[in-house]
């Protein structure tokens, strides 16, 4: 831009408090920029355009957009004001903050640029820069997107604000952080509605649940699934819906639904979870976990539910098992003490003395229950019509599989740590 004629005029503070550079009627005043004051003001003609230079304790006004900033240069015929030095815009409850920012009065909308801020008193958000636009409410960020209120933390690549509905779509490397929970969901696009709290992630969304009172230190939950929702409501809870994946150092299942409780502490799985801990693998369909102190406490699987062990490490291809119509798996302090088996109730146990194998047990009856001393079982009790075999051990070394229950099928793909596919390398990145 060329500057082709430049008047000066030295005003002191608060001279220009009335000035109008466009002289507006009322009902024209929401139109036009007025000035309410500035140090000094310089006229000049650029590219053939008039313009205005404020300098020093800059404040103009639009309607209800009130700015001040350190310097401004006016587009007089374009509406276009270019704002310099500690720039605030506000609107009604809204703050904008930045070092830069271009104000356009035609449609109204601001962009800021080298570091914005806006805070609408509910919630504050941070970019690299961002555009406003004013009689809409909306807001778009690009670069290092942060917003913070009471509950939660959203971090993005670049994120559309829509104020009015306090609703906030993210997109990019994307992160909701619950501070109530402790709990982070990662992925490609949020959904997230403060007002309803309420938030929905998609594109390989994960979840991170840390835990440092765990026993043995630090233990982490991750939950991978298509499709996350949060919501925080009277009951506060996570919901990971089409192939989950849950992974934790104790326990990993699969399912195609998941809802965790945070107030019950509870997991409930639907869509023929299985589910594994320790040596067991346990397959129903539907599951209901519910923990103490984030440690297992009890887990009821419901509809052709199964739980199979491995007894003795030395016989990797010997797994015990139980099936029934219900199972009920007891815990103390992590530990299985007890598990259940209630109508059409069958086991397989096998038989070990000094170490070598020694046939099986085959039972049946109405309810079983297995006691169990530090992982074995110690005590079956059969109730209701009993029936019961022993398979000797010549029978049973080359026949194994003949003597096990319909239905029963031992599953390799247990879910691990494993990041393959996702956007970040690992846990740590993701946090960061």
């Amino acid at each position: 831009m060329k500057a082709n004629d430049t008047t000066t005029m030295g005003c002191g503070l608060g001279v220009l408090l009335c000035l109008v550079l466009s002289s507006p009627s009322d009902a024209q005043e929401s139109k036009v920029i007025v000035l309410e004051n500035a140090d000094s003001l310089v006229g000049l003609v650029i590219d053939g355009e008039d313009a205005r230079e404020l300098i020093g304790n800059v404040r103009v006004r639009q309607g209800n957009v009130h700015i001040a900033c350190d310097r401004a240069l006016q587009m007089l015929a374009r509406g276009t004001v270019f704002l310099d030095g500690e720039v605030v815009l506000r609107d009604d409850s809204v703050t904008i903050s930045a070092p830069r920012a271009v104000y356009h009065r035609d449609g109204r909308e601001a962009e800021a640029y080298d570091g914005v801020s806006l805070d609408d008193g509910r919630a504050v958000l941070t970019a690299r820069t961002g555009r406003y636009l004013i009689d809409s409410g909306s807001a778009f960020f690009v670069t290092d997107v942060v917003v913070e209120d009471s509950t939660s933390t959203v971090r993005a690549d670049s994120l559309t604000y829509l104020r009015p509905e306090s609703r906030a779509l993210g997109f990019g490397h994307v992160a909701v952080h619950s501070k109530t929970d402790d709990v982070t969901i990662f992925g490609g696009h949020l959904d997230h509605r403060a007002s309803g709290g309420f938030s929905r992630m998609t594109r390989m969304p994960i979840l991170v649940q840390r835990d440092t009172s765990a026993p043995g230190g630090a233990d982490t939950l991750v939950v991978r699934s298509k499709v996350m929702e949060s919501y925080r409501d009277s009951l506060r809870r996570f919901v990971a819906m089409d192939s989950v994946r849950i992974v934790r150092s104790d326990l990993a299942a699969v399912a195609e639904t998941a809802t965790f409780f945070m107030e019950g502490d509870s997991l409930h799985l639907r869509g023929s979870p299985v589910i594994w801990y320790g040596e067991t693998q346990v397959t129903g369909d539907v599951a209901d976990i519910y923990l103490e102190d984030r440690r297992l406490r009890q887990m009821r699987v419901s509809g052709d539910a199964f739980t199979i062990s491995r007894g003795d490490s030395a016989y990797p291809d010997r797994l015990d098992h139980l099936t029934a119509d219900t199972l009920g798996l007891f815990f103390e302090e992590g530990k299985i003490v007890r598990v259940q088996a209630d109508r059409r109730a069958t086991s397989v146990y096998h038989i070990y003395e000094d170490s070598l194998a020694n046939g099986l047990n085959k039972s049946s009856g109405d309810r079983i229950l297995m006691d169990f001393d530090e992982g074995r079982v110690s005590s079956i009790t059969i109730i209701g019509g009993v029936e019961g075999q022993y398979v000797p051990e010549p029978l049973v070394r080359h026949s194994i599989q003949e003597y096990r229950v319909p239905g029963f099928r031992w599953r390799e793909d247990r879910p691990t740590m494993d990041m393959t596919g996702w956007p970040w390398k690992n846990i740590e990145q993701a946090n960061r």
